[in-house]
């Protein structure tokens, strides 16, 4: 039973809707969003609020978002795609007859998609965590990616989508993200460069979106702030204006 579920699960529009009709159970039928109480300085201050509408649109004080689609206030795109981009640095370390004994350790999921992609692509739910400032999910915790609550040296994997870019100290978050892997556990971390200037991204949107502290423009940006805390990169791929960086501990 199980194995059929991953497979309807790896259809991506199957995946989307099931994600989509549980977000509506969760936050509409059972009130169970939650903010993280306790966010840091070191948070971009726009962060909950601009992440939390990609999955639930409501008590957000932003400005309209220009392109996103929702219903009820329900966005309706929570597939979680963009982990097919992360997963190939971690196929390339694990065949996937080994993924069902790994712990991963999601950082800002937003909602459930890329959980369910997971456990869709050969990881075990009961090993998979997620972690956000915001929840209405039993498989994501709140928290903030700054002070992690877990254990030194508990998970094999941990992925980074498109979170970094929100943090003020970005030096800080890498930091706390090798305090909880493994030895020799793997760091993926997807990132998207910013070309756009602070005055077009304000007219665009209406507010900075990512954090203007510490920025990076670039996968050797990247390297040089992970290589110093302790990580070495033994994967790399630029897509556009989006790279993934993939290394050890």
């Amino acid at each position: 039973m199980k194995n059929i579920f991953r497979k309807i699960l790896l259809n991506s529009r199957i995946r989307n809707y099931f994600c989509v009709i549980r977000t509506f159970y969760f936050c509409i039928l059972r009130n169970k969003m939650q903010n993280f109480e306790q966010v840091s300085n070191d948070t971009w201050k726009y962060t909950l609020d601009s992440n939390k509408r990609a999955v639930y649109d409501k008590d957000v004080n932003l400005p309209k978002h220009p392109n996103r689609k929702k219903i009820l206030n329900i966005a309706i795109s929570q597939g979680g795609f963009k982990l097919k981009l992360l997963l190939p640095p971690i196929l390339q370390i694990y065949s996937k007859e080994e993924l069902k004994k790994l712990k991963v350790l999601s950082i800002g999921p937003r909602s459930e998609g890329e959980i369910f992609n997971l456990f869709a692509n050969g990881f075990e739910l009961e090993n998979i965590v997620g972690v956000d400032l915001f929840s209405y999910s039993p498989l994501i915790r709140l928290g903030d990616m700054h002070s992690l609550d877990f254990n030194d040296e508990e998970f094999d994997i941990i992925l980074m989508g498109w979170c970094l870019a929100y943090s003020n100290n970005k030096k800080k978050a890498l930091s706390e993200a090798k305090r909880v892997l493994k030895k020799k556990g793997l760091l993926v971390v997807g990132y998207t460069s910013i070309y756009a200037s602070k005055e077009e991204v304000m007219q665009k949107r209406g507010y900075l979106v990512a954090s203007p502290f510490s920025t990076i423009n670039s996968i050797e940006d990247l390297n040089n702030l992970a290589n110093n805390i302790g990580f070495k990169m033994y994967y790399s791929k630029k897509l556009d204006k989006r790279f993934i960086y993939g290394a050890h501990k």
